[in-house]
């Protein structure tokens, strides 16, 4: 298991960005909006509390999804995983043969 040091979300999202070997530059879009939103969150931490501070917190799980969408969760590189040894397994082979039926 890695090791996690506290720190601001942008510094964590960064770092799965960093080591992210699924990003293409066509991707840049997608990192922005991670790195904005992490952005938002960890200025409310700094400098808002009460409602403002529990509305940029409701970003969280928009976090997520951008993390998600960029195989940085370990649900999302495991499907990816499974549905690559599906398509590369035995009937992705058969399927891809010439004459092989779908």
């Amino acid at each position: 298991m890695a090791d996690f040091e506290d720190g601001s979300i942008r510094e964590a999202v960064d770092k799965s960005i960093e080591i992210n070997r699924h990003l293409l530059p066509e991707d840049a879009g997608l990192v922005s909006a991670a790195r904005a939103v992490a952005d938002r969150i960890d200025n409310a931490i700094a400098t808002e509390s009460g409602a403002e501070l529990t509305k940029a917190l409701y970003l969280v799980p928009h976090v997520t999804n951008l993390l998600r969408e960029m195989l940085a969760t370990p649900a999302s590189r495991l499907s990816a995983k499974v549905a690559k040894e599906v398509a590369g397994g035995k009937l992705g082979q058969l399927r891809s043969a010439k004459g092989g039926k779908s």
